[in-house]
């Protein structure tokens, strides 16, 4: 199993933050070493069986935490009256905030915007509101991201329809703003025309798409 951290003193780290955090106790740790090396050697010195993990208790020396052991549960997601426990095979460690198993921290929010906005071809104003509230529900790395995710969020803000149909001879796509077809459905939400939200441009209510709005 692979060790993608380790569970030090209350707190789940990173390989990197652990060695620092054994440091600042007095632990001496070999530099330039692989983390699991330097800290097999360490345990030696103190005399601690490290594949004995229940002779010794992780507030004096870290235990590994591998990839298996890692979630991070998703508490802020809507509840979809399913009854399923909603997690992600990660988690952060304490220390600087890296993912784990992958290895990195989040993207910006500028960079998860545009990283929603070029995989799934949103204007660039909806992609901003729908990270904002992928990294609100916990999803702030794109590859806990999901096009269902996405899509579901697109639909609670107003926005403009699209949708897209082959034209011509020879055929090129072309992007319409209104159904071309009864089974049409918006490229952005996946929602019929009926089922928008539009904000009115002259007094910027938000207005349903089968609603009756004018302006004297």
């Amino acid at each position: 199993m692979t060790v993608v951290g380790y569970s030090y003193q209350a707190e789940n780290l990173c390989p990197g933050c652990t060695l620092n955090a054994m440091h600042a106790k007095g632990i001496k740790v070999q530099k330039g070493r692989p983390h699991e090396d330097a800290i097999r050697r360490a345990a030696q010195n103190l005399g601690i069986d490290l594949d004995n993990e229940g002779s010794y208790d992780s507030d004096t020396f870290p235990k590994a935490v591998t990839e298996q052991m890692c979630e991070t549960e998703l508490t802020e997601l809507p509840d979809d009256g399913s009854g399923v426990r909603h997690a992600i095979p990660d988690e952060r460690c304490t220390g600087c905030g890296k993912w784990l198993v992958l290895g990195e921290k989040s993207p910006s929010e500028a960079a998860l915007t545009r990283y929603v906005r070029d995989a799934y071809e949103l204007p660039h104003s909806l992609a901003k509101r729908i990270a904002g509230v992928l990294r609100g529900w916990g999803l702030s790395h794109p590859e806990f991201i999901k096009e269902e995710d996405a899509r579901q969020v697109a639909a609670m803000f107003p926005h403009d329809y699209a949708t897209v149909h082959a034209k011509g001879n020879p055929q090129r796509i072309v992007l319409f703003f209104t159904p071309q077809y009864d089974t049409d459905r918006c490229l952005y939400c996946e929602k019929p025309w009926e089922e928008h939200m539009f904000t009115c441009g002259t007094c910027g209510i938000d207005i349903p798409a089968t609603a009756l709005h004018r302006h004297p």
